[in-house]
């Protein structure tokens, strides 16, 4: 074959569709040189060793190759006066290939223009043109303007002091579980949001167990991206983690094309289980090699007071106290979910102190769970779903019977906001009744004193002014004491929070 193909003699060219793709490409790079000498020497018609060796040049992806050959074509018949649009149409293919659209679109342009000459109404050059003009050109504007658009949302002020102040906890979670993924109607998971003054007087924003819609809603409230400072996942289910992989993404992004040129760090507090899921975004730096994630692992039994050698009280107003959860992570196949402590730098006007959140995050109930949180004034209480079976407890989430066990076991007649949340959609409707439920049966049987305990169904907009526990009304806007709120269900969609004076 070798002794048959020789660049030096076109007549034998047709052979080189005989050898095999790598063999060929080889051959056309190696002897390239003396191929295009061969055909300088030739007149432009007869046009089939041109178009032999730039149609192999395209099939073998050697591009710049074969702009090359049909820009030697174009050149010579123009200097003959012939029809110039052929070479100019298929170097608009091979500058097509690599990218070089506005030479393409040149190309085919000129090759346009030799089809009219000839009476073709509807020609090669015509179609991609129209491909070019109608589909590629406005694609490409349109990824320009996401792009420009995306660049602009990126560098938004940070928004967190102005849209929620400091010292405020909102509730971004409406259903639990897997029910966004497959609800035919609005259903819409989520998470918590925390925002607190940390030492230096700055609002600082942690988002807790972000799931699915939880970013979505978060934008909805007028923040982005620049509004996250840390996240805490207490198990790698979906609906607590859906979200952290977007705000990731958007976390590299933003350190890629910030005006400030300043990487942003995101603290992640997680378990096991969310460190291995994460793991391999957990090592992710910026474009200029600085790290852009701190990963603290949460081990039920210890006290985090610092990462990355920053003390947590300075940087973000709070330490954590990791509690056992019994619940299975996936990452893990074991029962390595954590509940959580947030002990805040915010005073306890009523009780003294400084005032601390406690999640349960999911788990089932076990006999001394609730003594955990014992201490805390507010409880996020994750329900799950009610108890299907009878005589049998749930196995991973609290339900009914846990909920009301728990709260019994953490604050026997001493006060204590709890916000019941983690419900499966088959509460819709009903998460006010079983708010009630819970709130009347956990509290003292003897008890002559009002009651203290406060069980209040979490909704997507349910803000929580933490410096005195006050609650924003829905259709006021206006903070009430937590004890004088009621609910309204009256659209099972979204909970309404009323002032009861």
């Amino acid at each position: 074959m070798q002794d048959v193909l020789d660049p030096k003699r076109p007549n034998t060219w047709t052979n080189i569709n005989r050898l095999k793709y790598h063999a060929c490409k080889d051959w056309i790079k190696l002897n390239f040189k003396e191929l295009l000498a061969a055909l300088s020497r030739m007149p432009s018609d007869p046009i089939d060793p041109w178009n032999i060796l730039g149609y192999a040049c395209i099939d073998k992806n050697l591009y710049a190759e074969a702009v090359t050959v049909y820009d030697e074509l174009f050149k010579k018949t123009q200097k003959e006066h012939g029809n110039i649009g052929i070479p100019a149409y298929f170097r608009g293919i091979a500058h097509f290939l690599q990218g070089l659209f506005q030479e393409a679109y040149k190309d085919f342009k000129i090759a346009r223009q030799f089809e009219i000459q000839t009476k073709k109404v509807s020609g090669f050059s015509a179609r991609a043109i129209a491909y070019m003009e109608e589909t590629l050109f406005p694609t490409r504007e349109i990824i320009k303007k996401n792009q420009s658009r995306l660049i602009k949302d990126l560098n938004t002020p940070r928004n967190l002091a102005r849209v929620m102040g400091p010292n405020m906890l909102r509730t971004i979670h409406k259903w639990n579980s897997a029910t966004p993924l497959f609800s035919s109607g609005i259903s819409q998971g989520g998470g918590y949001f925390l925002t607190l003054r940390n030492k230096l007087g700055q609002t600082t924003g942690v988002a807790i167990d972000p799931g699915y819609d939880f970013f979505s809603i978060f934008r909805d409230l007028g923040l982005g991206i620049a509004d996250i400072d840390a996240i805490i996942i207490t198990h790698d289910h979906d609906d607590h983690t859906e979200s952290v992989e977007g705000i990731l993404s958007l976390l590299a992004k933003f350190n890629d094309h910030n005006e400030q040129k300043k990487s942003k760090v995101i603290d992640i507090f997680g378990s096991a289980g969310a460190l291995l899921k994460f793991h391999g975004l957990l090592s992710a730096t910026d474009l200029f090699g600085n790290r852009e994630i701190n990963f603290k692992l949460l081990v039920p039994g210890s006290e985090i007071s610092e990462i990355e050698g920053i003390s947590l009280m300075e940087k973000y107003g709070f330490t954590l106290s990791v509690k056992p959860a019994f619940h299975t992570e996936r990452w893990t196949n074991q029962e390595s979910a954590v509940g959580i402590i947030i002990h805040t730098n915010i005073h306890d006007i009523k009780n003294g102190g400084n005032l601390k959140i406690g999640i349960t995050g999911d788990t089932r109930y076990e006999v001394g769970v609730g003594r955990e949180y014992k201490d805390v004034q507010v409880l996020l209480l994750n329900i799950g779903s009610v108890e299907k079976e009878e005589g049998k407890m749930l196995h991973q989430h609290l339900g009914m019977l846990g909920c009301i066990n728990l709260l019994k076991e953490a604050r026997l007649g001493k006060p204590l906001l709890a916000i019941l949340t983690e419900f499966g959609e088959e509460f819709s409707g009903k998460r006010e009744i079983i708010s009630r439920i819970l709130e009347n049966w956990a509290q003292p049987m003897s008890s002559t004193k009002s009651r203290e305990l406060k069980v209040i169904p979490a909704d997507i907009h349910l803000e929580v002014r933490l410096e005195d526990l006050n609650i924003r009304e829905t259709d006021t806007n206006v903070f009430f004491p937590y004890t004088m709120i009621e609910i309204d269900e009256s659209t099972p969609e979204r909970l309404r929070y009323t002032f009861n004076g």
